[in-house]
């Protein structure tokens, strides 16, 4: 057992046997591996089982549901929310329930039921409280089982705030509209800054606020205000039975702590523009209304866009902004993840100055949410895909740490724990197997950090020997190759290398050009790195073999590392030589990948390939679209279980890294039937009504292990009916569907998959017709679709030229979708930015 106390722990263990009647014994040995705090956790499962109304059900739940062992990680991360499980032992039901996102609506709702119950002001107050208790805790689950993306986790906390300050102000209003005989609405308007504003809530954090009257109010009205507002904070963050809201900052108020604590928003708008500093500036840049009259935060969102977003950043103000800067990182010890060199700071402060520069030429850097600024920077051109893409994940990898390490005691710190035993805790917390491999990712992503930060706003000179010499021979590209290098070891010896080697450079610089998504790859991998600079990357090899020589009880950090790297030198190559179809031999990666998790689970069930890896298209960013079928009944059970342990073992390759992701949505029901399906059961449901979109996307499978009689089953359920004039508009109307759901209208013309004449309308012309023709056409012999268009041909249902023009098409599509995915550009979009279009235009050699 992993406790650090083991007498205890079996004492406690007898307690709980005594207390639910249930022996735990086969539960202790394995729930709390990998538990952050484990003696923590075993004593606040105890104390919770005490305060529940039937100890054995709910024992009976945490040892027989996967939830389980998710509560007791919650119970050694974070004593604040085990005293509310404790405080409110309902509240574990949270974690058997959907997850479900909070929004600012629902929550308002469900906050106005709960105040209407209440039968006092404190009372209400304390509702309140006990919402945040309830959200909090669900947010948390959902963070630490990795149902949600950082960012979701961020907006989720954000908008609990928002709902929560707008009802407490309602509440507090009506409170002192009583005690001093007022009529009317409140007149404030709440404004947020900083985190709040920017939607990336801590768990921990204070809410940065400023209170805005209406132009006009009398000198009581102003007064009164004021008092109110002292009223507001208090109900905010006054400490109660189940704590505090949020801690309230209003030091970024004009003037700060010496300015009025209320103002009109004409005196807001004059101070910003005659009076406020670069900095208050840069602060108001995140700076965003969350209560009060529409007019009062339409004007504010003016006034930050006319503020902010001038048509030039004059000189002065930006060395003022990077002064201050450096001061702020003066004053931090190397643990703090905040503000210390590499920290969250330097990506907000990097953004934030391309946004006062270009926000107001491009309008998309205006949003608030920093992620959302650097995807945005990334596509307007003014940050390589590669810089943009370390940013965003260096600044998600440290505001995690920074949650993760706010979540133990609900304390607002932004540095690393110096206790050993603590940081050995954290590590658990970030997944990571001890606090030598955290402490290895953190540096990383540091050095990451502040390489960009530096090399991008140059405020480190270039020195023409190593890396100097690098970086000034890459221009625009230079950032991006610091960022690649420096967190290699022994990193000088790679730029000398490179400055010697005209090829080398050459090579990184074809890369950085064509496919930034690759650098991740080669940073986190020095062996990928030699064979690029030494040009062995280029030399041809079977890729799909490594997989094969896998042995079956390989380690699944082996499997990850060997894939990963023969996908990203197989796209290099392709990258570099131009020769080959990337498409067929990432398929043939995937294939062999595929086929080893199902060897060594033992897999009884059949394996298809669908979509674009049935017709062997699979592109840099497809997913592995798979069908799973059994022959016998007996065999079923079984099967399902083995699915299951399939989708878990490739969900812990994507954990170490592997660009692989299963999709099993088109099996028969979609998402809500069975992951695995009898040769009967597919049968039945052929005959029973299977639709005709089904059917289609049946014509492109291909077997990839198994009993051929599989196949054969699918081919009839895709060409056993004949296609009627009725069948043929219900698949128009299917693809119009497709099409307009997933592609705005204007991007019709520009997206290369979805979009006019992309394809999809190549392949839908083909699979049409052997549906219409199957006999002649010898539907299903093959899913090759140059086989396919070529066999149109053979048969006159189209002419040599046109077999010749759509062959043609199709690759280069297919060329354009892998290029624009390997550049960094999104949803399989054409860009419209004319450096971006010439550097496409580039690559694919015009």
């Amino acid at each position: 057992m992993p406790f650090q106390n083991e007498q205890a722990a079996e004492r406690a263990q007898e307690r709980l046997q005594s207390l639910t009647g249930i022996h735990t014994q086969d539960f202790f040995e394995n729930a709390f591996e990998n538990n952050p705090a484990p003696d923590v956790a075993l004593t606040n499962l105890e104390r919770w089982l005490n305060a529940t109304t039937s100890p054995s059900i709910y024992m009976q739940a945490i040892a027989g549901l996967p939830v389980g062992k998710l509560l007791l990680f919650l119970f050694g991360a974070s004593q604040p929310l085990a005293d509310t499980l404790i405080q409110n032992p309902e509240l574990a039901s949270l974690a058997l329930e959907p997850s479900s996102i909070p929004t600012r609506e629902g929550v308002i709702e469900e906050g106005k039921k709960l105040l209407a119950s209440a039968n006092s002001y404190s009372h209400s107050l304390d509702r309140l409280r006990f919402l945040r208790q309830k959200w909090n805790l669900l947010i948390t689950l959902n963070d630490l089982s990795g149902a949600w993306e950082q960012p979701v986790v961020w907006k989720a906390l954000s908008e609990l705030a928002d709902s929560l300050i707008t009802l407490a102000l309602d509440t507090a209003w009506k409170e002192f509209a009583i005690q001093r005989s007022l009529q009317g609405d409140c007149p404030l308007t709440i404004v947020a800054f900083g985190k709040l504003a920017g939607e990336e809530l801590n768990y921990s954090s204070d809410v940065d606020l400023v209170y805005v009257l209406p132009d006009g109010v009398d000198e009581k009205t102003e007064k009164e205000a004021g008092k109110f507002a002292e009223t507001l904070n208090r109900a905010i963050s006054d400490r109660m039975g189940r704590g505090y809201l949020y801690r309230v900052d209003l030091r970024l108020r004009p003037y700060g702590a010496a300015g009025a604590l209320v103002r009109s928003i004409k005196g807001f708008e004059s101070y910003y523009e005659l009076y406020a500093e670069p900095w208050e500036v840069q602060a108001l840049l995140r700076s965003r209304p969350i209560a009060g009259p529409n007019e009062i935060q339409e004007r504010w969102n003016a006034m930050r866009t006319r503020i902010c977003f001038k048509p030039k950043l004059s000189e002065l103000a930006l060395e003022q902004m990077l002064s201050m800067r450096v001061r702020i990182g003066d004053h931090a010890d190397g643990d703090d993840i905040k503000r210390g060199p590499g920290g969250i700071r330097d990506v907000e402060f990097l953004t934030q100055v391309f946004q006062l520069l270009h926000g107001h030429d491009c309008p998309e850097l205006q949003e608030l949410p920093t992620c959302q600024v650097l995807e945005a920077l990334d596509h307007a051109g003014y940050l390589e895909h590669a810089d943009a893409t370390s940013l965003k994940e260096g600044y998600t990898f440290l505001r995690k740490l920074e949650h993760r390490a706010q979540l133990v005691n609900d304390q607002q710190t932004h540095s690393i724990p110096e206790k050993p035993e603590a940081r050995e805790s954290l590590a658990k917390l970030m997944e990571c197997q001890n606090w030598q491999e955290l402490a290895s990712e953190l540096q990383r992503q540091r050095r990451t950090i502040s390489t960009l930060y530096q090399s991008i706003l140059k405020l480190e000179p270039a020195q023409e020997a190593g890396r100097g010499h690098i970086q000034s021979a890459l221009g625009p590209l230079g950032p991006a190759a610091l960022q690649w290098f420096d967190v290699l070891p022994e990193s000088e010896a790679f730029y000398q290398a490179l400055a010697e080697n005209e090829g080398s450079l050459n090579r990184l610089q074809e890369i950085l050009l064509k496919a930034p998504r690759l650098v991740p790859f080669f940073k986190s991998s020095v062996a990928l790195t030699e064979l690029l600079l030494s040009g062995e990357i280029e030399e041809p090899v079977d890729f799909a073999q490594r997989i094969t020589a896998l042995k079956i009880d390989t380690k699944p950090k082996i499997v990850a590392q060997t894939y990963t790297s023969a996908y990203a030198a197989a796209i290099a190559q392709w990258i570099l030589t131009g020769e080959g179809k990337l498409e067929k031999t990432l398929s043939d990666l995937a294939d062999e990948l595929i086929r080893h998790c199902c060897q060594r689970l033992l897999a009884p069930f059949d394996v298809l390939a669908l979509g674009s890896l049935g017709t062997r298209d699979f592109a840099p960013n497809s997913d592995a679209d798979l069908l799973l079928l059994v022959e016998s009944k007996q065999l079923h059970r079984e099967a399902e279980m083995q699915a299951q342990l399939l989708l878990a073992f490739i969900s812990e390759l994507k954990r170490l890294g592997t660009p692989i992701e299963i999709d099993l949505r088109l099996r028969p029901e979609g998402g809500k039937g069975l992951l695995v399906r009898t040769y009967e059961g597919l049968t039945a449901y052929d005959f029973e009504g299977m639709e005709m979109w089904e059917r289609f996307a049946l014509g492109h499978a291909r077997q990839l292990q198994g009993n051929p009689e599989a196949l054969r089953l699918v081919m009839h359920s895709a060409y056993g009916l004949p296609l009627t004039p009725e069948r043929i508009k219900e698949l128009a109307k299917m693809k119009r569907r497709i099409e307009t759901e997933r592609v705005k209208p204007q991007h019709v013309r520009r997206n290369v998959k979805l979009g006019y004449g992309g394809i999809s309308d190549l392949e839908w012309l083909v699979h049409l017709h052997e549906m219409r023709y199957p006999t002649t056409l010898g539907a299903g012999e093959t899913t090759d679709m140059q086989d396919r268009i070529r066999r149109l041909g053979r048969t006159g249902l189209i002419n040599a030229l046109e077999v010749e023009l759509l062959l043609h098409a199709r690759q280069h599509l297919l060329d354009l979708r892998n290029r624009l995915y390997l550049m960094g550009q999104s949803e399989d979009l054409v860009p419209e930015n004319p450096e971006r279009l010439d550097r496409l235009a580039h690559t694919l050699g015009f």
